[in-house]
C-alpha cells in the first residue's frame, strides 16, 4: 500500500511538451495502482489572467495524491516564476499527499553567489521562497550550473547529472568511427573542469581547458590560452550550456587558431538568449561556426525546426522518468550516478 491514491503530473506554461514526454516516460515505470485508467496524463489547470495583470490558477482534485511539478526556466523567465508560485499555491490549498517539484533547468541557477557588494543572489531566495512559504520538501535539479545550489533547498535538493546520458550518446554515435588517440576533451573553463571531469576519465581521453576571466559582470569572458595539447585532435568542447553561444564560438576559434581539427560542442543545457540578439540569429551564429556538430539536450525545448540539422538533441525525458519513479516509490537515487545505470533510461 502507498500513502498516496495516485499519480498526477502539472506543468507550467512552456514546459508541457517536456513533461507530456516526462509522463510517457514515467507511466511504464509505476505501478498500475498509481495511474487509474491506465493513462498518465498532464492534470488540468486553468490559467486565469485578470485586467490588473494578476493570475489565478485552478487545478483538478490533487487531493490525497502524489504531485509531480515540472518547470524548467522558458521565456518570459519572471512570469513563469509567478505562474509556479502561483501553481504550488493552488495544489497546496487542494491538500496533496505529497509534491515534488522538478527542475530541468532551474530558473535563476547562475544567480548563485554574492561576487559583488549589495547584489541579490535570487538562486538562494528562490529556493529559501520554495522550501520555506510553499513547504517543498523534495527537489530534483538536473545539472545546476554549482553542484552547491542544491544546499540552499531545506531539506537539501537530489541532484542528478545527464553526464552518463552525452558519455554513452559519444561512445555509440561519435566514438564508433573517430580514433581516441587523436581526442581530447576541452573544457570551456577550469569551473567546466570541475564539473565534467569525470567525462575525460570515462571516455578513457586526454584533457585541455581554455584558460579566462571576467573581468566584470558581463556575461562575454576574456579569453587567455590553452592549457594542453589540441593540434589535429578532434576536440570535445564541453560545458554545462550555451547561452548565447558567443563563447562557444570564441573557444572554437582559439582551439582552431591552436591547430585542432575537427570540433564538436557537448553541453546539456541550451539557451539561446541574448538582450540584443534574436534568437534564430544566435543559431546562425552557432551554425555557421568552426563547431561542426553539437550535442546537447531538450531540458530547454525549442519550437520544432528551431534548431539546424548540426544539432543533436537527446531527450533527458527517460532520465527525469526513472529519477521521479525512484522519488515517489521511495528509492534510491544514487543508482543514477553510475555510468552502468544509463541502460536504464538510454
Amino acid at each position: 500500500m502507498f500513502p498516496f491514491s495516485s499519480v498526477k503530473v502539472f506543468s507550467t506554461t512552456g514546459s508541457e511538451v517536456l513533461a507530456t514526454e516526462i509522463c510517457e516516460s514515467l507511466k511504464p515505470r509505476l505501478p498500475d495502482q498509481l495511474i487509474p485508467g491506465g493513462e498518465l496524463v498532464l492534470g488540468k489547470t486553468n490559467i486565469q489572467r485578470f485586467s490588473n495583470e494578476n493570475i489565478q490558477v485552478q487545478v483538478d482534485n490533487v487531493r490525497g495524491h502524489f504531485v509531480v511539478v515540472i518547470h524548467t526556466q522558458v521565456p518570459p523567465v519572471n512570469d513563469g516564476l509567478i505562474e509556479l508560485f502561483a501553481l504550488l499555491d493552488a495544489i497546496n490549498n487542494a491538500r496533496p499527499a505529497d509534491v515534488l517539484l522538478v527542475f530541468p533547468y532551474m530558473p535563476y541557477s547562475r544567480s548563485d553567489r554574492k561576487n559583488k557588494p549589495r547584489i541579490s543572489t535570487m538562486a538562494h531566495r528562490l529556493a529559501h521562497i520554495l522550501s520555506v512559504s510553499f513547504g517543498i520538501r523534495r527537489v530534483i535539479l538536473l545539472d545546476p550550473h554549482d553542484s552547491h545550489i542544491k544546499h540552499y533547498f531545506d531539506p537539501v535538493a537530489d541532484e542528478i547529472s545527464a553526464t552518463y546520458l552525452l558519455i554513452d550518446y559519444l561512445e555509440r554515435e561519435i566514438f564508433n568511427t573517430l580514433s581516441k588517440n587523436d581526442s581530447v576533451v576541452v573544457f570551456s573553463d577550469p569551473g567546466s573542469a570541475i564539473r565534467y571531469k569525470n567525462v575525460a576519465y570515462l571516455l578513457r581521453l586526454s584533457t585541455a581547458y581554455i584558460e579566462k576571466d571576467r573581468p566584470d559582470d558581463s556575461e562575454k569572458p576574456r579569453f587567455s590560452k590553452i592549457v594542453g595539447d589540441v593540434k589535429n585532435k578532434t576536440c570535445l568542447l564541453i560545458d554545462d550550456e550555451i547561452l548565447t553561444g558567443a563563447t562557444a564560438i570564441g573557444d572554437a576559434q582559439i582551439l582552431k587558431e591552436e591547430g585542432a581539427g575537427s570540433i564538436i560542442m557537448v553541453a546539456v543545457h541550451i539557451i539561446l538568449r541574448d538582450k540584443e540578439i534574436p534568437p534564430d540569429i544566435l543559431v546562425m551564429n552557432l551554425t555557421g561556426s568552426s563547431i561542426e556538430r553539437f550535442i546537447v539536450t531538450n531540458s530547454i525545448p525549442q519550437k520544432p525546426g528551431f534548431l539546424t540539422p548540426k544539432f543533436n538533441v537527446l531527450s533527458i525525458a527517460p532520465f527525469l522518468g526513472e529519477a521521479i519513479k525512484r522519488s515517489i516509490l521511495g528509492q534510491s537515487l544514487t543508482e543514477l550516478h553510475k555510468r552502468e545505470s544509463v541502460n536504464l533510461y538510454r
